[in-house]
């Protein structure tokens, strides 16, 4: 009980004085208040009593159809300059595609020689371009420090 006491004992005289002080102002406080929110109620209702309010709705409704008329626009100008990429892109391809003899065989279109009938390789069998001359005969070299193999 005496813990309860302690910090009012300690504090008490400010306490008090603040009791007091709320006690006399609190009327002045709430009459104030009072005055203010009627005249916040009555600011409201002659705000929507006016005639600005269809007007702003107008307004608001006009600025909303503009937005919707540029954007309409914007999207059709869009689409137009998509249609004109994808034509500069097909005739771009037609003029490769003109240019180009497609399933022609590789090398000079002019030539009509005949394939070679010989089907011999000019290669051995074995033969491999990458391993050199001597790849058959490759041996790793040996892995002691001393000559002619073993080491004692």
């Amino acid at each position: 009980m005496s813990s309860v006491w302690t910090p009012i004992a300690s504090m008490g005289w400010y306490i008090v004085g603040l009791v007091i002080v709320l006690y006399y102002t609190f009327p002045l406080i709430q009459k104030k208040y009072k005055n203010w929110k009627l005249a916040r109620n009555q600011q409201d209702d002659a705000a929507i009593e006016t005639d600005e309010l269809p007007q702003l709705s107008a307004n608001v409704e006009l600025a909303r159809q503009k937005m919707q008329e540029a954007y309409n626009k914007s999207c059709i100008l869009a689409q137009v300059k998509e249609e004109e990429e994808k034509e500069k892109k097909r005739q771009k391809i037609l003029k490769l595609l003109e240019n180009k003899n497609v399933g022609t065989k590789l090398g000079n279109a002019m030539d009509n020689e005949k394939p070679s009938t010989s089907t011999k390789s000019k290669f051995k069998s074995e033969y491999n371009p990458l391993m050199g001359d001597n790849a058959r005969g490759y041996r790793p070299p040996k892995r002691t420090c001393c000559k002619k193999g073993g080491c004692g």
